[in-house]
């Protein structure tokens, strides 16, 4: 009975915390985008990877590009973030071989068809290839290491 008396004493007189002084470590906005981003890859695993497969054993098994490497490319010709999202959305909402960056895999596989996804659903793929890692798949890791070595490394 003591301690509870106690604890009520230490609560009725401590001092009261401004909510200007509390420390948050997410603000609203950080959430919304990490909920988006989430969401971004259970998008892009539904979507995309039964075409761009990241676990795919071997270049034969695989029906288009890996997006790692697509990333790479649209990474190298836009490099922020808005002209990034935009060339890519652009090229995924009517595929043509003259807006894209990789022709060589439009001579092996052929255009990608237009997907059946919402725009609202392709930004937030997009938004997440642009944010996140995008695994390399195992065979074209082995790839590019083989490359390296036949040419003394990278230069």
């Amino acid at each position: 009975m003591i301690s509870i008396l106690f604890l009520l004493q230490l609560l009725v007189n401590s001092p009261e915390v401004p909510a200007k002084d509390l420390e948050f470590t997410s603000s609203p906005i950080d959430i919304r985008e990490e909920l988006i981003s989430d969401e971004g890859l259970v998008l892009l695993q539904k979507h995309c990877y039964s075409c761009h497969n990241p676990r795919s054993k071997s270049h034969d098994e695989i029906i288009a590009p890996p997006l790692w490497g697509m990333k790479k490319h649209y990474l190298e010709a836009y490099p922020e973030k808005a002209e990034f999202e935009k060339a890519m959305m652009n090229f995924i909402q009517n595929p043509t071989e003259e807006k894209a960056l990789m022709k060589g895999p439009i001579k092996r596989f052929g255009l990608m068809p237009k997907p059946a996804v919402s725009n609202e659903d392709l930004q937030k793929i997009v938004s997440y290839i642009y944010a996140n890692e995008i695994e390399n798949p195992a065979w074209h890791i082995e790839k590019d290491n083989q490359k390296k070595n036949k040419s003394g490394g990278l230069r």
